[in-house]
């Protein structure tokens, strides 16, 4: 798989160097190696030099692969004007959850807290090892996610110009210097599209990322390191890239709950290119912890992800860090608790209930469940494994996989008329007991509670 790039003409200078590097490549076969001597000596042979001169041609290839690469990204006019933000009342993450809420119609303050975060560490990321992706999700389309992303993108450090860009444009324009990638319908991607998307979200992640690419037909490795947000992402994020992603839930809002300002390509921004403008003198100037006490129980990649964002939150003073903290915590056990496959257990054993049976077949158990008249089943707007699917029915398949994670398989049963495959009552009570322990987020939060 290439992420491309159309091929640059290369000067003389810089193909007697590859073959020069070649040549000294004791990595390289023998015969490789000998070829390249020999084209060496005959390309110094026809330009009418000598091995004497190799080192004044190898400094001018230095140059001409200098005089090649891409220009430095246009500085952002916005950068060097004023703003009103100086006095210490005012902290990063307080004027960015201001500003937004103007726009955008967050579920809780938890999620607002995070999103204003993640738009702060875009002015910093390169700070910090890890870049975590940020997915805006809901149930229905037209639920503010793009609105979201457009504002983000008044804030955010150096935005990708476009809605949605190939993967060899994102990947030219991160590695022309700090950026941030903003996308948009990426369920609209065809498969192969998708894949090397994915593999930029997967790979631009960790500090240091590179992906080699051939231009010219010499080998560069180009950086992939940026902090990246998918609004209407679909069926883009596997488990994979979840791992590495901080999903944040959007809703519509209602007459009651209408943002006070709604978001038009033909207004006036000075609000928000003032908060830009702001961001942009914090960030050269903020001394962040780059190893911030976590939560108890944050840990692993998820820790790694959330790192930046409470290093960002305590610079801001003990309140924003306790509440960055407890909105952390809150995005985590929300995550935990939609796990599908502990959720449909539960709702497996009230269908049992319900119809007062021991056992059931798998296509009425489907039908059951699309029907659950529960607060927190949402089977009939089931989004996936994920969580990031766009809501449809949950069909067949998709139920046998969730209750194989959790251990339930279907076997043939003996019903009144006839046999077929489904489930016994028996099984959802085993799964459940298996799944009953506490989970080591929990218990670490009783061992800290306890201990104050």
């Amino acid at each position: 798989m290439s992420l491309g790039s159309p091929k640059k003409k290369t000067t003389a200078a810089q193909r007697f160097k590859k073959l020069f590097d070649l040549w000294m490549d004791e990595s390289a076969v023998q015969g490789e190696r000998d070829s390249a001597k020999g084209k060496a000596d005959a390309w110094l042979k026809q330009h009418q030099k000598s091995w004497r001169d190799a080192s004044s041609i190898l400094a001018q290839a230095a140059a001409d692969d200098a005089a090649a690469a891409p220009p430095p990204p246009p500085s952002d006019p916005r950068d060097g004007t004023a703003h009103p933000f100086e006095s210490s009342e005012f902290s990063p993450v307080g004027v960015v959850t201001g500003i937004v809420s103007k726009y955008v119609r967050m579920p809780s303050d938890h999620a607002l807290i995070i999103f204003a975060l993640w738009i702060c560490f875009t002015h910093v990321y390169e700070q910090f090892g890890i870049a975590p992706r940020l997915a805006l999700v809901s149930d229905e389309p037209d639920s503010g996610k793009t609105t979201a992303k457009n504002v983000a993108k008044r804030l955010v450090r150096r935005p990708n110009p476009e809605s949605f860009g190939t993967a060899a444009a994102l990947s030219e324009f991160i590695d022309q210097g700090p950026c941030t990638i903003l996308l948009d319908e990426l369920d609209q991607v065809d498969k192969e599209g998708r894949g090397r998307l994915q593999l930029i979200w997967n790979l631009g992640h960790e500090r240091g990322a590179t992906y080699a690419m051939v231009i010219g037909g010499r080998r560069k490795l180009v950086n992939l390191h940026a902090p990246m947000l998918a609004a209407g992402v679909g069926g883009f994020l596997a488990q994979t890239q979840k791992s590495r992603t901080l999903s944040l839930e959007i809703e519509p809002y209602t007459e009651d709950t209408k943002p006070a300002r709604e978001f038009s390509s033909e207004q006036d921004f000075s609000d928000l290119d003032t908060v830009y403008t702001y961001l942009r003198h914090w960030a050269r100037q903020v001394k962040l912890d780059h190893k911030p006490a976590p939560p108890p129980g944050i840990i692993r990649r998820f820790g790694d992800n959330v790192r930046g964002l409470l290093a960002i939150a305590d610079s801001c003073g003990p309140e924003w860090g306790q509440r960055a903290r407890e909105a952390i915590l809150f995005l985590l056990e929300k995550e935990q608790a939609e796990r599908p496959h502990i959720t449909i257990i539960w709702h497996g054993l009230a269908i049992f209930d319900a119809l007062g049976v021991d056992q059931i077949g798998s296509v009425h158990f489907n039908a059951e469940l699309k029907r659950l008249d529960l607060p927190d089943a949402k089977w009939s707007r089931y989004r996936g494994a994920s969580g990031l699917d766009y809501a449809h029915p949950i069909a067949m398949h998709e139920q046998a996989a969730l209750l194989q994670k959790a251990g339930i398989e279907s076997v043939r049963l003996r019903f009144y008329d006839g046999q077929r495959r489904g489930y016994r009552r028996a099984q959802f009570e085993e799964a459940l007991r298996n799944e009953r322990r506490p989970s080591r987020a929990g218990q670490l939060r009783l061992i800290s509670q306890s201990d104050v």
